[in-house]
């Protein structure tokens, strides 16, 4: 009876038996409201606040890896995040990063993804094959995309959460 017991402990650790490593789960929003119209504005106040309340409704969801454009107010959105889960950012280019290398090579990971009002939409739309997602309008900054893989199973959802 010992030796099964032990048997088991060795396949649950080991991750044989266990499907949550072999879930990947990638949320993506889009950057907070933006100070001005010029070529990289920082936040305004509002998307300060509002990227507080992102911090908050993600603290209790653990985050592997954070992805951000190189721009002020997606790497101060996903930055705010990142720092109260005490980890770092990754920097992407939108137009050569891809969903499918990122799940391949992060299998059983959770990511947050901070991108823009035309290529969050467009990067889930290219991953899943099919137009799924317009482009989101410019006022509104509370969505969130949530993609979950599991043995190339996709799945995807829109909530508005954070209005």
């Amino acid at each position: 009876m010992r030796l099964l017991y032990l048997s088991i402990c060795l396949l649950l650790s080991s991750g044989i038996w266990s499907q949550s490593d072999s879930i990947t789960t990638i949320y993506l929003i889009r950057h907070c409201e933006k100070e001005t119209s010029s070529q990289d504005p920082e936040l305004s106040e509002k998307g300060i606040a509002r990227t507080q309340k992102w911090a908050d409704f993600f603290e209790d969801l653990p985050i592997d890896l954070f992805y951000s454009t190189n721009t002020k107010r997606t790497a101060t959105t996903c930055s705010m995040i990142a720092d109260s889960q005490k980890k770092g950012i990754h920097y992407y280019n939108h137009n050569d990063f891809a969903l499918n290398e990122l799940v391949a090579l992060n299998k059983g990971k959770t990511i947050l993804i901070v991108g823009h009002s035309n290529t969050i939409p467009a990067l889930i739309n290219s991953y899943l094959g099919k137009e799924m997602y317009q482009m989101i309008p410019e006022n509104e900054f509370g969505s969130l995309y949530t993609l979950t893989v599991a043995d190339d199973v996709i799945t995807h959802d829109l909530k508005f959460i954070n209005d």
